[in-house]
């Protein structure tokens, strides 16, 4: 029996990779999105930006909240 190969990486989302706002939703036909939860509390930012992001007002480095 041969291994099936391993699902697509979800493509690069920039600097949401690396924010703690960042949620990956996965759909029924194997496509993962990044969601950004600071859309919920600021209708500024967009719920699933355009990728890759590589400027962003609200971003936080995942474990910054932690070292503060």
């Amino acid at each position: 029996m041969a291994d099936s190969p391993p699902p697509p990486a979800p493509p690069p989302a920039g600097l949401c990779n690396a924010c703690v706002h960042q949620q990956l939703v996965p759909n029924r036909r194997g496509s993962v999105f990044s969601l950004c939860r600071r859309a919920k509390s600021d209708p500024s930012f967009p719920r699933y930006p355009r990728i890759p992001v590589i400027e962003c007002r609200g971003f936080e480095a995942r474990g910054a909240r932690q070292a503060q």
